[in-house]
């Protein structure tokens, strides 16, 4: 797993891009469970992966590649304040941080 964010600025929204990877789907169905469940408040699609609005922005977390029991997923967040996005991009992998540990 590449633990770097990338960040890209296309006007107006800063564009941060994120790879996680899990140890089974299982797992990966978890993650956007409690990350759904963090930002409950917001408005939010879970028709392919999870899409959440926020008042800056939106983020969108998809499974990307299954090899194996491995899962990785790719979230893309769009924000128009770039603080904004690093915070709530801080805040989905602290999720991930959580669940790793368990």
């Amino acid at each position: 797993m590449d633990n770097k964010t990338n960040i890209s600025y296309t006007s107006p929204y800063h564009e941060l891009i994120r790879k996680t990877t899990f140890s089974s789907s299982k797992r990966y169905d978890k993650f956007l469970n409690w990350v759904s469940g963090e930002f409950d408040l917001y408005l939010q699609d879970e028709s392919n992966g999870l899409h959440v609005f926020f008042p800056e922005g939106t983020f969108h977390i998809k499974n990307g590649d299954e090899k194996g029991n491995t899962v990785t997923a790719e979230i893309h967040l769009k924000s128009k304040v770039l603080q904004k996005g690093i915070d709530m991009i801080d805040e989905i992998m602290s999720v991930y941080n959580l669940l790793a540990k368990i």
